[in-house]
């Protein structure tokens, strides 16, 4: 009896040892932790704000429309995105200099300076020309040496702000406000060869109009003051409108005035004929862009008018449209009364808010 409860006592044991074994463990905070978490949801794409695009802004009134290249139509949206690189100094080698350095909008896109120095301290060594109304010109610089606005927008980007083209996008590109801005006027982020389309069109839209010379033209008699009206006179009988002429107030071609020993137009032609030849420039505005002509000789618009009045310097050829003609001190401030009447409204008088 005692053996058969010695095996009853030794069963129940095992029994119960083997429901120990299969019972599972607890649950505890460390496998909790080894459970894999799931992936966090992406966030959301940060929203780029846009500039908004202007309507292209009018022609002036009397001057034919700018020609685009078939590669580069002028659109509102490539216009807005020049007018933002014109300023940006991320276009530069340096990130020091933009365009508008050497453009004041305040002096109708000229520096104010006889000649300025690019990106690294080399000196320029002609003056900044007014960029108002470069679309209406044939060639490009004070030589002519360019034939597009958009080689010219090139050449100064590589000369003047010593720059990189393909690093220069890189920067642009890194900006999500200008990638967005290339992408809605190109259809491509920045490129070496988009970011000069984009400065040419602005080039094209650049213009200044309704000034007191433009209301006069179109019938209100009262726009000009008595000085402006006698200096008009002076002016159309004085033959300057032989290389000036209404609306524009330049031929866009080439004359020699003895200034300085610059070998001006032959530089791009390598004809000794054109030595010392120089584009006529605009006068629109001409007013705001002292000092003058391609050195920055006259230092006022009074010493720009008794120079032309003279017939310019004696030159071994002289050129057959430039005659003396002989004003007095009273007549030079009626010519320049009218002079002042040609600064009219930019179509862009104001810098961008850049990114």
């Amino acid at each position: 009896m005692t053996r058969l409860r010695s095996v009853v006592l030794v069963c129940v044991a095992m029994v119960a040892g083997c429901k120990t074994a299969e019972t599972p463990k607890p649950v505890t905070p460390a496998s909790v932790a080894e459970a894999p978490k799931p992936a966090p949801a992406p966030a959301p794409a940060p929203k780029i704000e846009l500039p908004a695009v202007r309507p292209l802004p009018a022609t002036l009134a009397g001057a034919a429309v700018p020609v685009a290249p078939d590669d580069n139509a002028v659109t509102a949206e490539k216009a807005e995105l020049g007018w933002f690189l014109f300023f940006e100094p991320r276009l530069s080698k340096d990130g020091s200099m933009s365009c508008a350095q050497c453009h004041h909008t305040d002096k109708a896109y000229t520096s104010g300076n006889a000649v300025d120095a690019k990106v690294g301290g080399a000196m320029n060594k002609r003056n900044a020309p007014t960029m108002v109304g470069l679309g209406f010109h044939s060639t490009w610089y004070w030589d002519g040496r360019m034939a597009t606005l958009e080689a010219v927008s090139n050449a100064a980007w590589k000369g003047q702000l010593g720059a990189d083209p393909a690093t220069a996008a890189k920067a642009l590109n890194e900006v999500p406000v200008y990638k967005a801005m290339f992408v809605r006027a190109f259809n491509e982020p920045a490129t070496a060869d988009n970011v000069p389309k984009a400065l040419a069109t602005f080039f094209r839209t650049l213009n200044s109009g309704n000034s007191a010379f433009d209301k006069d033209a179109a019938g209100d008699k009262a726009a000009l003051s008595k000085d402006a009206k006698a200096g008009k006179e002076l002016f159309l009988k004085g033959g300057c409108a032989s290389c000036h002429a209404p609306p524009l107030f330049s031929d866009f071609a080439f004359h020699g005035l003895g200034i300085g020993d610059d070998a001006g137009r032959m530089d791009a032609t390598k004809d000794e004929k054109d030595k010392g030849k120089f584009k006529t420039p605009s006068l629109r505005n001409v007013a705001l862009t002292a000092p003058y002509f391609h050195d920055g000789h006259a230092k006022t618009i009074e010493e720009a008018i008794s120079l032309m009045a003279a017939g310019g310097n004696k030159v071994a050829t002289p050129d057959p449209l430039i005659k003396p003609v002989k004003w007095n001190a009273k007549q030079v401030g009626q010519v320049k009364a009218f002079l002042e009447s040609l600064s009219g409204e930019l179509t862009y008088p104001e810098a961008p808010k850049l990114p």
